[in-house]
């Protein structure tokens, strides 16, 4: 089904593999278009063929207009791989057909690392600060991932607050829920540099909706 809340589960135990990836679509009007097409085929195709491995997709799109961020959970890499490889090109080449210029940057494969705990938002309202990191080795994103959870803890923000390592070791996800009016801010450990870790700005996202698969 189709939804604007909750937020996505990442801790769900089922959930071997979180799957993010950014659409750059540019506008307000093309996010929300896109995200439509794209719940309209997944919803499709998680009523017809029903695959078992597919758990949700989630679509968040950027405060400014101009990204739409989905993030899916499968059971596993090598059962997304095999239906990515069987359905995606002709998925792809719908929604463009209906919405051409939209920018893939790639999918990222993540492994979540920390949940950090905290008060719940007292009015959920589907949003989310992102913040990204690249690290120049593996050793480095993880040493990263595990100061940025100590520093959430020693906050006590707003909770569940989600660290995510990639598969291939040098990038780190950190998604957090932000009460109304309470921006973007994270707290971000000292000398990332200095540890070769490269940290974006932190961005708010706002959940457009998601589609769940069999198993719910």
């Amino acid at each position: 089904m189709t939804h604007p809340t909750p937020l996505p589960d990442l801790t769900r135990p089922d959930a071997g593999t979180l799957l993010f990836s950014e659409w750059i679509v540019d506008t307000p009007e093309r996010q929300q278009a896109a995200a439509d097409a794209l719940f309209d085929e997944w919803q499709g195709l998680a009523t017809t063929l029903r695959p078992e491995a597919f758990l949700q997709l989630a679509c968040f799109g950027s405060d400014d207009g101009r990204v739409l961020l989905s993030t899916a959970l499968w059971t596993s890499d090598e059962e997304h791989l095999a239906f990515v490889r069987e359905h995606r090109a002709a998925m792809v080449s719908r929604i463009d057909e209906a919405l051409p210029g939209i920018e893939r940057p790639g999918l990222v494969r993540f492994r979540r690392r920390h949940t950090v705990d905290g008060p719940a938002v007292p009015e959920p309202t589907g949003t989310v600060v992102v913040l990204r990191a690249e690290a120049d080795t593996a050793e480095a994103a993880g040493g990263w991932a595990d100061a940025m959870a100590d520093a959430l803890r020693a906050t006590d923000g707003p909770g569940p607050a989600h660290i995510l390592v990639s598969t291939q070791g040098r990038s780190v996800l950190v998604q957090a829920p932000t009460a109304p009016g309470a921006g973007r801010e994270l707290p971000v450990p000292d000398g990332a540099a200095a540890a070769g870790v490269r940290v974006g700005p932190p961005r708010l996202h706002r959940l457009l909706g998601s589609v769940t698969g069999p198993r719910g």
